[in-house]
């Protein structure tokens, strides 16, 4: 059981693993993997989307173990840059956990710590589950994650592809979220960020977990929501590349802890 992922840029190169956010899919990565074509990039897809559809979702803590499968198996000899978004932020942390030696720097943005009500999370998968497979229900979604028009398409495909009883699951499981135990133990460099826009819960979750994982930074993104490598790519670019290559990051985000 291996999940499913792309592979593009500078073989030569060290490599960066990017994991994307709930009901999304590669597609997401679409400006990164064009900025980063000098690294060689991993575009994966987690289980129950995409090409790893069949591949059912059981836990943050699976997800995690085959990314470190994929790793072990297909990135055995050079290092390894992180950046995850929303879910795949959250499944990065967990992976932190259980490979911590090979991933040499992270990027989360939108991992939470912190969560809104169990019942409205509950409420909300319940809604949204039942209509994603609908042409409004998508078009709702879309609206709530501010995705562009012009990546509707991709987006489209990606929910046709989604397991719902997976959509479900992972729902289920946000609601009922902490934290993994563990975090003070983990020595790799992490950004944590969300958007200045995100919800509090969210960003909230930034501070949260930069006080418990150490060397790590918390900062917001200004002007942009939760999926905002999207709405400004260049600044999501130009951090990500100062954060893996050790450089000063850029003056425009918000420091928050």
């Amino acid at each position: 059981m291996r999940l499913s992922y792309t592979r593009s840029g500078n073989p030569d190169s060290p490599a960066i693993l990017f994991l994307h956010g709930m009901a999304m899919g590669q597609w997401m990565w679409h400006d990164q993997i064009q900025h980063f074509a000098d690294y060689d990039c991993y575009n994966v897809d987690l289980p129950g989307h995409g090409g790893s559809s069949a591949i059912e979702w059981d836990s943050f803590d699976q997800a995690a173990s085959l990314v470190a499968q994929l790793i072990t198996e297909e990135i055995p000899d050079k290092p390894v840059y992180l950046v995850g978004m929303s879910l795949g932020a959250v499944v990065g942390l967990h992976l932190l956990l259980c490979l911590p030696a090979r991933i040499e720097r992270a990027v989360f943005t939108g991992a939470i710590a912190d969560t809104p009500p169990r019942w409205l999370v509950l409420a909300q998968a319940k809604i949204l589950s039942a209509i994603l497979p609908t042409k409004w229900g998508k078009q709702l979604f879309a609206r709530m994650l501010q995705l562009p028009s012009d990546v509707m398409p991709y987006y489209e495909q990606s929910i046709d592809a989604l397991s719902i009883p997976a959509f479900r699951q992972m729902t289920q499981q946000v609601a009922d979220y902490s934290p993994p135990v563990g975090l003070r133990a983990i020595r790799v460099p992490s950004l944590f960020v969300t958007g200045e826009k995100d919800i509090s819960f969210n960003r909230r979750s930034v501070t949260l977990l930069v006080r418990q994982v150490p060397q790590s930074v918390g900062v917001l993104a200004p002007g942009v929501h939760h999926g905002w490598n999207g709405e400004d790519p260049a600044l999501f670019n130009e951090m990500t590349r100062a954060w893996i290559e050790g450089q000063p990051l850029p003056q425009r985000l918000i420091k928050t802890a």
